[in-house]
């Protein structure tokens, strides 16, 4: 009973569960399933999205003159294979070795020529390569503020001069909208998380400065339970120019989608153009 109300115990801000949910061969598949699900809105953006957004970082960074692109936390690749259609040079990177084992195979039937691997973002070791370097869906939010500081430091030494960041964000419109709730399920369902029958317990939480938790704890019938945390920092504009030009970036545009939406008092997200 202890070990059960250790796992349903609120965490230290940004603290990580006991489980990589991103990594975990249990949800390897899930999440590759989400990703590809166009139903699913927690995995990818659909198809429409993505086609906009693809002309956009197009109109903003051409192909002929900012070939080389990297796309940081690629998933299974649905960025890079239209942007690689429409003439980028495109190399993506991603902690799921599922996702990008999926891209790879993809890439190959399109007879595509794309560069995939299987690493962190925040392990970015690269100088002076790429032209455009792409941050979406809210990946920089799930970060702490030392980590975000790093990351920015790496994408811009991997940079050339000139070259751009495209990233995204929550708003505090999305944080003043997320709504606290503790709930729980029962699954007796065989074939589903290892085979075995659990109980989910899925906590929703805000914390000062923006921040919210998504924390799931399984307990499950034959197996030791696990955590996992899934943190998100919103931000408003001013706070996100002052990270960027703190490692050296100037600030291009800001706008409400990496679509390139305009930025409205009401907007849910923030995108950053930013450029070396």
């Amino acid at each position: 009973m202890n070990d059960i109300f250790k796992h349903l115990q609120t965490p230290e801000v940004f603290k990580e569960g006991n489980v990589n949910y991103w990594t975990d061969s249990m949800f390897s598949d899930l999440i590759l399933r989400a990703h590809l699900d166009q139903n699913h809105s927690g995995g990818s953006r659909n198809h429409e999205f993505m086609t906009r957004s693809v002309s956009f970082i197009n109109d903003v960074a051409p192909s002929d003159r900012y070939n080389k692109l990297i796309d940081l936390g690629c998933g299974p690749g649905l960025y890079c294979e239209k942007l690689s259609e429409i003439g980028y040079d495109v190399t993506g990177v991603d902690i799921s070795e599922s996702s990008i084992e999926y891209a790879q195979n993809k890439a190959k039937q399109e007879n595509l020529n794309i560069t995939y691997k299987i690493e962190s973002f925040l392990d970015l070791n690269e100088s002076d390569k790429y032209d455009v370097a792409l941050l979406i869906y809210y990946l920089y939010g799930s970060i702490n503020s030392n980590g975000r500081k790093k990351l920015l430091e790496r994408i811009f030494k991997s940079l050339k001069n000139g070259g751009i960041l495209l990233l995204d964000v929550t708003s505090k419109v999305s944080f003043d909208n997320f709504k606290e709730e503790q709930t729980w399920s029962f699954s007796s369902k065989q074939g589903t998380l290892a085979n075995n029958s659990y109980i989910g317990f899925r906590q929703a939480l805000k914390y000062p400065d923006q921040i919210t938790l998504e924390k799931t704890s399984l307990l499950f019938k034959d197996k030791d339970p696990i955590t996992f945390n899934i943190w998100n920092k919103s931000f408003d504009k001013d706070e996100l120019i002052k990270e960027a030009k703190d490692v050296g970036f100037n600030i291009k545009n800001l706008y409400s989608d990496v679509a390139g939406q305009e930025l409205k008092e009401e907007s849910e997200e923030i995108a950053i153009l930013l450029e070396k």
